[in-house]
């Protein structure tokens, strides 16, 4: 599986010290260094034996622990390479001096920085424009932030300055909905975080193997899923046959499936892989092309809205599209997007999605607890409850420093921070949040307490009616 490149790779450059990958390098250069998991840093270490090695990050912004990343990696590079230069680069050349201030206060709060690198604000860049906004509910929120960049653009600012970031589509896909209804010109880009809930992975799998059903990927993930770490005893025994005799994986699991071959341990395997083909002989039968994105991505299903909306997209442009073409166009769209060089629509994301972006207008919604910070989703002890808060703090630091301040052309750098008093508990449920309570059916929330952490500096929150 495409989880298990990276540990083959670091078992053979460990295992294997004459290997001539080792020596291979005489520079190497890793940016974002924060971002890689243990097993990806020890690599870099296994390559850098005759390379002089320079590498790039900033713990501050390490937002990817559900990717397994591995901030002390960074912090304890200097300790770990006596005699390493360490150059910082803390002018911020990007964000106005106000939001610079509040970044600083935020991150502050974080105890677990070896080297506190503050932010050092440049007055060239001008205070910026900052506002704080709380509004009774999700649908006047919703409306409040699509007036203000309605508002925007009327006023002078091109659809492609502005960027909205919300942690959940529960906040993020009502703003674009209204967006697009108000004729204001508006992209979408949860799509890629949408195979990262199972329902899109299945359905996505399941394309991919009824296009070719010798996609060994897909099959490995849809034969594993509902196992003990991914049924991975038994299918190495499949993957031993496959080995001995040239078979294919889909070869030896027909057979099994026939009763003409016999492994032992693979039941549950077999068990899934009939399922599969009765799902796939389902899809085959269907009339058209139309038909099997209807089934595999139907109409309502949050999940799959995405995916729907690029494969019934693709199909309206080109009528005799056949699956092989739909499904590599899909694959493009998802894992290669296009980013013009003038971006023409406002963009709505999440605010991991968002890591390496600027914009002159940033505007974060549903700034609530619940959501920045998230509730974690399992038990932890105080101290990992503690790592897992700032993790999200950092979150947002990245988030409100996305804007960009540029007071040459007339962009002085504008942060809007919008959240709601309460939202049908509905979707509260569906977005993760745990509501401050209950009251007939409607969440009441409280502010995101990163808000009151970027005092003194941030301005006072306004209510809006």
């Amino acid at each position: 599986m495409i989880g298990e490149v990276i540990p083959e790779v670091y078992r053979y450059l460990s295992t294997n010290p004459a290997a001539p990958e080792r020596a291979e390098f005489n520079q190497i250069l890793v940016d974002e260094f924060q971002d890689l998991n243990k097993a990806e840093q020890a690599i870099i270490e296994l390559l850098s034996g005759a390379a002089d090695v320079c590498i790039v990050g900033d713990d501050d912004q390490s937002i990817y622990s559900f990717k397994h990343a591995h901030p002390d990696g960074i912090r304890d590079w200097l300790v770990l390479n006596a005699g390493a230069d360490d150059l910082s680069l803390v002018d911020c050349q990007r964000c106005p001096t106000r939001v610079v201030d509040m970044a600083n206060a935020l991150i502050a709060h974080n105890v677990h920085r070896p080297v506190p690198r503050p932010l050092v604000p440049l007055v060239a860049k001008g205070s910026g424009v900052v506002s704080i906004l709380q509004y009774p509910n999700l649908n006047r929120e919703v409306a409040g932030v699509v007036a203000t960049i309605q508002q925007m653009i009327a006023l002078g600012t091109p659809a492609g300055d502005i960027l909205v970031l919300a942690q959940s589509r529960a906040v993020g896909t009502p703003i674009y909905e209204a967006l697009l209804a108000s004729g204001v010109p508006a992209r979408s880009e949860y799509t890629e975080a949408e195979l990262e809930r199972q329902a899109a992975q299945y359905s996505f799998a399941l394309l991919k193997l009824f296009v070719n059903q010798d996609d060994r990927v897909a099959l490995r993930w849809i034969v594993g899923r509902n196992g003990n770490n991914f049924h991975a005893a038994g299918y190495k025994r499949v993957r031993d046959h496959c080995e001995a005799t040239g078979l294919s994986p889909w070869q030896v699991l027909s057979q099994l499936s026939a009763g003409t071959l016999s492994i032992p341990h693979t039941g549950g395997i077999v068990r899934d892989f009939d399922t599969l083909v009765a799902e796939l002989n389902a899809l085959t039968a269907l009339p058209d092309l139309a038909s099997v994105v209807d089934a595999l991505f139907p109409t309502g299903q949050a999940d799959t809205r995405e995916l729907r909306d690029i494969a019934v997209g693709l199909i309206a442009t080109d009528p005799t599209i056949d699956a092989q073409s739909l499904l590599s166009e899909l694959v493009a769209a998802i894992t290669q997007p296009e980013i013009p060089a003038n971006i023409q629509e406002v963009r709505i994301m999440s605010l991991h999605k968002s890591k390496g972006l600027s914009s002159p207008v940033t505007i974060i919604a549903g700034c609530v607890n619940g959501l920045l910070p998230r509730a974690p989703k399992n038990t932890l002890t105080p101290l990992e409850r503690q790592h897992y808060d700032e993790e999200q703090r950092r979150l947002f630091f990245v988030g409100i420093t996305q804007v960009k301040a540029d007071l040459a052309n007339g962009k002085p750098g504008t942060l809007i921070l919008t959240y709601s008093q309460e939202m049908p508990l509905a979707n509260a449920m569906k977005a993760g949040i745990t509501p401050a309570y209950v009251n007939y059916g409607t969440a009441v929330l409280q502010a995101s307490r990163f808000i009151a952490e970027m005092a003194p500096s941030a301005p006072a929150a306004v209510a809006v009616p």
